[in-house]
Order: C-alpha cells, then sequence, then structure tokens
C-alpha cells in the first residue's frame, strides 16, 4: 500500500511537494538506518538529488540565514532573573505583525500587541496538543502500552487550552 504524505498544517517549505519529500525522506531513512539533519543535507547536495531545492546553496546567502536563526534562539534564550519567588521571565517577544521583537514590557503594556503575542502563544499551545494527539492515535494503533502517557500530556494540555480566555481581553 502507498502512503500519501502531506506536510502539516502551517509549514512552509517550497521548492518541493510533499509526496516528494516524504518519499526521499523514508528512502534516506531506509538507506541509513536512521534520520539526522546531517544525512538529509547531505543526501540533497548533488544538483539532482529530489531535495536539493529545498535547501540553500550559496554559502554566503546560507551562512546569513544561519546566523539569522542564531540571532532568532540568543533572542528568545534570553530572560531577566528574578526573585526566587517570581519566576524568570523572557526580555523580549514576537510580534508577527511588526515582523520584529519587541520588549516584553511594552507589549503587555499594548492591548492590541499583547493579544496578537497571547493569539500565538495560543496557536503553538494548540500545535503541542494536536502533535501530541497525533502521537497517541500512532501509538494506539502500533503499540498501545505507549499510548497512556502521551494521552495524559494531551489531555493536560487540552484543559489548559480550554481554560485560556477567547476573544478580544
Amino acid at each position: 500500500m502507498a502512503i500519501t504524505y502531506n506536510f502539516r498544517r502551517g509549514a512552509e517549505i517550497d521548492g518541493i511537494d510533499p509526496q516528494t519529500a516524504g518519499e526521499e525522506l523514508a528512502r534516506i531513512t531506509e538507506h541509513h538506518g536512521n534520520l539526522t539533519a546531517v544525512v538529509v543535507v547531505n543526501e540533497a547536495r548533488p544538483d539532482d538529488a529530489p531535495l536539493h531545492p529545498v535547501f540553500e546553496w550559496d554559502d554566503a546567502v546560507a551562512a546569513e540565514l544561519h546566523r539569522q536563526l542564531q540571532a532568532d534562539t540568543l533572542i528568545k534564550a534570553v530572560q531577566v532573573v528574578r526573585t526566587m519567588d517570581e519566576p524568570d521571565e523572557p526580555v523580549f517577544v514576537k510580534v508577527r505583525s511588526a515582523r520584529n521583537y519587541q520588549p516584553v514590557e511594552q507589549v503587555a503594556q499594548r492591548l492590541d500587541l499583547y493579544e496578537e503575542a497571547f493569539r500565538d502563544a495560543c496557536k503553538r499551545l494548540g500545535e503541542a496538543q494536536a502533535a501530541l494527539e497525533q502521537l497517541v492515535a500512532v501509538a494506539a494503533r502500533l503499540n498501545p502500552q505507549m499510548k497512556p502517557r502521551a494521552a495524559k500530556a494531551a489531555q493536560i494540555v487540552g484543559r489548559v487550552r480550554d481554560g485560556l480566555p477567547t476573544g478580544r481581553l
């Protein structure tokens, strides 16, 4: 039975259709016995490789894009240390409509920016819940004794999500 592949909702992958990508990743996994980013990049290097169009092969451009990813990681990692009674908190939050990071204290004081950041956080929570539910479904089908842990996690995330306010604050 042939497998049909698709990209997850919200994924933006240019240069390849999901069926080709899925088939090539399955082939690489079978050939190498595992799947890592290093293996995928190495398999994609030849100009005629199915995954080649997905990657930036101009080293100067790729290096700059990599540095931008490192900057994103840095910005998201830095936190303000509070007292022992208060948790550490982020310094910056991404505001998608502004296409930049802004000080979290400023975002928290502006209702429009706060609502946008809140919606983005809720969306990520929903994505986490969907990933857990998919894991539960696969476990139920292939390995039922693995199902309870992921099912409990999906329920917890779902309860948290259900308890969040909806609409405008």
